[in-house]
């Protein structure tokens, strides 16, 4: 109840200053002014200083005020000081001016305010608000703080109501309250837009949110971000892309429904310019500029995904860091192969001019407890990059030295079927040693190292830091100094001191280029050293990207071989496979140098590992792979990376990365690599492509041991029984069966396992292979009694003769050890790695002790490890390893190389690329290639055969000892001056090079246009192969000398 009225003196006294400074606001009188206050509080039970607040409130503008008079007109005082009185109206139509808001909602929202319930846990503690307190709220946020129409459109007048009421509540408790700094809205409207309001310190949190959510839908992202004192309003909408046409190509098809509703004209133009900028460029791209009207510094950014990851937070976070203040953002996603992501940012500040490098420097670290020491600035983003990268180096290559284990390798070691399983037994003891999480722990603790060990990188790799700067050898000193303080038997000793092996290694890196989408670093091979690897490469490249790491290992200067990608479904699959990501790449590059035994390129691999359960993430890993070896092979970069030197990679397809080589050779072309053409092999026709899968190349290989065998022995193919591993959806194994004449009993692939004692049904497998499926769409009907279907899929599968097997996947995963797979001929066209090993080995033995398989051809890379090969051999059966019998696909990607080094842009353009009917030249190519693989494939079958029969060595043992004098005998001639001689050269160059394409190109713009040190290579490798095939592995000098004579004619 309001106290006994005071005196009209008394009242004046009190407030004539107050209502005299309320005139010059207003633009009212004095004497009016005071009958609108002596009116209203004389006409209401509020104390004076209540109408006092009101007036100020509703007759000025100051201070976020209503002048009632301006907007609706001249009133009496008498009326003013009934609107003073009762508000409500006058409010709601002075917002309703000002919104798109009719009545009905306002009343709705009014009413939300008043009386609503929400789930926070202030509601039920604070007091219901006045009607004063709820028209000011619903002014502020309806209109001063002047959202977009999209929320306003988006969300219920309730939920507007509950925001509003939610957002006061914490207000109530204080600005600098916990509550306040805790505040979150967050709600869904009907049609899945999100809409959250929320305090500054968990706009991190919000924006991973939403982020996460666009992943999980695989949709586009559209946000809208703006801000108001400590306060942010996140609109965000999820468009899937399966419900739109979007993506085709073109900006107008690539667009969300939600951008071009929200986006005026003269906002898409500037989106449309910076998306057509990323597209051709397809790299991070920025923008700054000024805003007209507001002043405001507008910066944009442009970057296909997954160039920044987590880009909404990562940005941000690197927005605070500058000491950046956004009062506005928008982020667009574009639909397409890549999507294209667009982010505008407007603060009343300068953006920082290395804005790029520090987002680079943010994207590629992933979330591990090393992020969290740059989270608390105890390392920067940058050393973060670094030490990740140290720590994949070291967790690869650390060495755990037991006496015991050292003392069985020199006892041991030189024993042929024991010095591979040593050799597993010391990785095996190292990743038991030196887990990666105890690795990455243990660099964890000690930042100071970190930052020893990145200044002593500086020192020699930052473009800025000249040779022999003493600032590098202070850092070096220190690092050592550092690493003094740890104990010398400490197990982190060695993990620190491998750190420093690392830089040590390091010949260049691109870790310094401005613009980078992975870390590369090129690597001195001689860290290998110790017997644990029997060839030092000749180039070894490390590649750590945020979501990723990976190796390419070549062992020639010139040399090819394929990238393969490797997917963790499960922790534990991680786990295992990035222990021997290392192992693989090196065992798989060894493999194809000896099975390039007949090409100019030595051998080489890929391997790209992808983190646990990121297996989504394939294309983006490989793409980001092939992009910073690219860095690392540009003269472009030449400034940003110290020690450069120009090598040439060919890159072939894998498992996993087919479909990927037409993507690599575009970019390395649109990046101004010179020999683009060449780059990937594999590719399709549209870019002067040789397929593997369309032309059978590596099959037709292959094959042809199998006709050299059923050859020597007298028998006709389709008498024979046949196991094979490679299902018909994939290369390998769809050819197998295509080209193949057998009694295939069983498939197993991934798909599961296919069987039937007395042969599968060949039309219903040719049919499989032709539309590319797999084992699980194999037709039932269509075995005999005794076979069956099992799907990787299946649980509790009752077999013919009542058997039942649990987990399909499980039966798959095992069966090439099941003695059912009993056949004459067994071609593994698929698999893992040494699925048959040392351990194994003798489930391929039945009860009695016999070989299941008389004879094993090798389609699949290292299905076999040696030990196991030696051992079925000497069991009878004669088996013919993969570097022997697979070179097909190998020869056919050399010959697919040399077009692409051999004729220029335009001959290449008309003569090699076919969109449709393939020109005659590709047509007689193509079967050159195929003739050539064929007669290399007898050749060494025969002298394969030849050895085996006369030395009674295994076939495993001799197919080695061929590659090793071919190679030897190739480094040899590298190392001599016969290349010189010109008449011998251009002889042996023209035996290599098929003559479709001497007669295409001519014989002087061959040896043009073709590197010499391509030249060299094809030189070398001519003669030696050659010459083996011809004399054997035992021939002597004057051997050597006449086919020398022989082949300068």
């Amino acid at each position: 109840m309001k106290q006994r009225l005071p005196s009209a003196e008394t009242l004046k006294g009190m407030f004539e200053d107050p209502v005299s400074k309320l005139s010059s606001d207003s633009g009212l009188s004095r004497e009016v002014i005071w009958k609108i206050f002596t009116g209203a509080y004389e006409g209401s039970t509020f104390e004076a200083n209540i109408v006092l607040a009101r007036l100020r409130w509703l007759l000025s503008t100051a201070r976020g005020g209503i002048n009632l008079i301006a907007e609706f007109g001249e009133k009496t005082p008498e009326e003013l000081a009934h609107r003073i009185m009762y508000p409500k109206q006058s409010v709601l139509d002075f917002i309703q001016k000002r919104s798109s808001f009719t009545r009905t909602d306002l009343e709705k929202i009014y009413s939300s305010v008043q009386s609503g319930k929400t789930d926070d846990t202030l509601d039920s503690s604070m007091p219901d608000f006045s009607e004063e307190r709820i028209l000011q709220e619903m002014k502020w946020w309806l209109v001063d703080l002047d959202f977009p129409d999209y929320y306003f459109e988006t969300t219920p007048p309730e939920e507007i109501g509950n925001q509003i009421r939610i957002n006061r509540f914490h207000e109530m408790y204080g600005i600098g309250s916990e509550s306040y700094a805790n505040l979150k809205i967050s709600y869904k409207s009907p049609s899945g837009t999100s809409i959250h309001w929320v305090h500054k310190s968990r706009f991190l949190e919000v924006e991973s949110e939403i982020e996460r959510e666009c992943r999980e839908n695989g949709g586009l992202l559209d946000v809208s971000v703006y801000s108001h004192l400590d306060l942010f309003l996140y609109i965000a909408s999820i468009t899937k892309v399966a419900e739109t046409s979007v993506g085709s190509g073109d900006f107008e098809s690539s667009k969300t429904p939600a951008f071009t509703k929200m986006s005026a004209t003269e906002v898409v133009k500037r989106y449309k310019s910076l998306w057509g900028r990323v597209v051709a460029g397809e790299e991070i791209t920025m923008e700054c500029s000024t805003k007209e009207g507001t002043r405001e510094q507008r910066l944009m950014l442009g970057f296909s995904l997954p160039f920044i990851n987590h880009f909404l937070a990562n940005v941000s976070r690197l927005m605070c860091r500058a000491g950046i203040k956004v009062g506005r953002k928008y982020c667009h996603m574009f639909a397409g192969k890549r999507p294209i992501v667009i982010c505008s940012f407007y603060s009343n500040q300068p953006f920082p001019e290395d804005l790029v490098e520090r987002l680079v420097d943010v994207s590629l670290y992933p979330e591990n407890r090393i992020a969290r020491l740059v989270e608390r600035d105890l390392i920067t983003a940058r050393e973060a990059n670094f030490i990740n990268s140290v720590v994949e180096f070291v967790h690869q290559f650390i060495r755990f030295k037991d006496a015991n284990l050292q003392l069985l390798k020199e006892r041991l070691g030189e024993t042929s079927d024991l010095g591979e399983i040593l050799r597993n037994i010391q990785r095996r003891t190292d990743k038991d040693n030196f887990p990666f999480d105890s690795v990455i722990a243990t660099y964890a603790e000690r930042p100071d190292i970190i930052k020893a060990l990145y200044a002593y990188f500086t020192g020699k790799f930052a473009p800025d830091c000249p040779p022999g700067d003493s600032e590098g050898e202070k850092s070096l000193a220190k690092l050592e100094g550092v690493l003094k303080s740890v104990p010398a038997a400490a197990s982190e000793h060695e993990m620190f001191l491998w750190g420093k092996i690392f830089v040590d290694s390091v010949l260049r890196t691109n870790f310094f280029l401005p613009v980078k989408s992975a870390l590369a670093f090129r690597l001195d091979g001689d860290f290998l050293g110790g017997g644990d690897y029997e060839a030092k490469p000749c180039g070894v490249f490390l590649i750590k990207g945020r979501d990723f790491f990976g190796f390419h290992i070549r062992f020639k200067d010139i040399a090819r071989g394929g990238i393969r990608i490797v997917k963790s479904f499960t922790p534990d699959d991680y786990r295992l496979n990035s222990d021997y990501a290392f192992e693989e790449c090196y065992n798989l590059a060894n493999t194809q140098n000896r099975k390039n035994k007949d090409i100019p390129e030595g051998g080489a691999k890929g391997v790209i590992v992808l983190g646990a359960e990121k297996a989504c993430r394939a294309e983006e890993s490989f793409m980001q792979y092939v992009d910073s070896l690219l860095d690392l092979l540009l003269p472009s970069n030449e400034k940003f990376i110290k020690n450069f030197s120009a090598e040439i990679l060919f890159l072939g397809p894998d498992e996993g990365t087919a479909e990927l080589m037409d993507w690599a050779c575009e970019r390395a072309r649109n990046r101004g690599y010179e020999y683009w053409k060449c780059f990937t092999t594999g590719k399709s026709a549209r870019l002067g492509g040789v397929s593997h899968i369309n032309f059978g190349m590596t099959t037709a290989g292959i094959h042809q041991y199998v006709l050299g065998l059923l050859r020597k022995f007298g028998i006709a193919e389709e008498t024979i029984s046949k196991a094979q591993t490679g299902g018909p959806d994939g290369d390998l194994g769809g050819n197998e069966i295509l080209i193949s004449k057998d009694k295939t009993i069983v498939v197993v692939d991934g798909g599961g396992v296919v069987f039937d004692p007395n042969g599968l049904d060949r039309r219903e497998l040719v049919r499989l292979a032709r539309q590319k499926l797999d084992t699980s769409h194999f037709d039932e009907s269509k075995l005999g009694p005794s076979g069956f279907k099992v799907r990787t899929s299946d649980r509790d599968v009752r077999l013919p003769d009542g058997s039942v097997i649990a987990s399909g996947l499980a039966f798959r995963n095992s069966f090439h050890l099941d003695p059912r797979m009993k056949a004459d001929l067994f071609i593994p066209c698929g698999g893992r790695p040494k699925s048959i090993h040392a351990a194994n080995w003798k489930s391929l033995l039945d009860a009695d002790g016999k070989p299941i398989f008389k004879w094993i051809v090798e389609g699949a890379n290292l299905f076999l490890t040696q030990d196991a090969r030696i051992k079925l051999e000497e069991k009878g059966v004669l088996v013919f390893k993969d570097s022997s019998t697979n070179k097909g696909g190998v020869t056919s990607s050399s010959l697919e190389v040399l077009a692409g080094l051999a004729l220029d842009d335009e001959t290449f353009e008309r003569e090699m690329v076919s969109t449709g009917d393939d020109p005659e030249f590709r047509k007689k190519y193509i079967r050159e290639i195929l003739d050539l693989i064929r007669s290399k494939a007898d050749a060494e079958f025969e002298i394969l055969w030849s050895l085996h029969n006369r030395t009674g060595r295994t076939i495993s043992e001799l197919s080695d000892d061929l590659s090793e004098k071919i190679n030897e005998i190739t480094s040899a001639i590298e190392t001599s001056d016969l290349f010189e001689e010109k008449k011998l050269r251009l002889s042996v160059l023209l035996l290599h090079i098929p003559a479709s394409l001497v007669g295409i190109a001519g014989v002087e713009a061959l040896l043009a246009r073709i590197p010499l040190r391509y030249q060299k290579a094809i030189f070398a490798r001519t003669l030696a192969s050659g010459f083996v095939y011809k004399h054997g592995i035992d021939a002597g000098y004057e051997e050597y000398r006449r086919y020398i004579n022989e082949c300068q004619g």
